[in-house]
């Protein structure tokens, strides 16, 4: 069941995605519709767009994580979607923060990105460290983040 690729599928990690992704949507939720009320003008467009998108990219994240639950063939594109979609929403959640906190003190949104890399470099180079086999899967899903947060975050500041 255990299907070995490049990214490796974990069903128990799987599961427990679906369940954060749940309350994820939730927050965005009930985030958009304060932001909605209070004044959407106020915020950025790059904030909305990346808050927005989140929501369908964790709920398609879900489906495709669900699937590895009882999918016996094939799971690997299930759980490379399902991978492509929560990291890619969480991010978008992670860049609308700091974006949102640059309209209030711009120093403290750089320091929240430059702390958020910092942070992955040290996770990716500690996961690398203890696992030599995942150098190139780690290498190409930091650099995936460095991406989304480059271009969703700190280009925008």
């Amino acid at each position: 069941m255990n299907e070995e690729f490049f990214f490796k599928t974990n069903p128990q990690k799987s599961a427990n995605k679906v369940t954060i992704n749940s309350y994820m949507m939730g927050s965005l939720f009930l985030v958009l519709s304060l932001i909605i009320t209070l004044n959407p003008s106020q915020f950025s467009i790059a904030i909305m767009y990346q808050l927005v998108l989140a929501i369908p990219l964790l709920y398609v994240s879900s489906l495709a994580y669900s699937k590895i639950g009882y999918h016996t063939e094939n799971i690997k594109y299930w759980d490379t979607l399902g991978w492509f979609t929560n990291t890619t929403g969480n991010l978008f959640v992670m860049n609308s923060i700091g974006l949102l906190t640059a309209r209030f003190d711009p120093l403290l949104a750089h320091i929240y990105f430059y702390l958020f890399v910092i942070l992955m470099i040290i996770y990716t180079f500690l996961n690398i460290k203890n696992n030599k086999g995942v150098l190139y899967q780690k290498l190409f899903k930091l650099f995936f983040l460095l991406l989304i947060i480059f271009f969703g975050g700190l280009l925008i500041l």
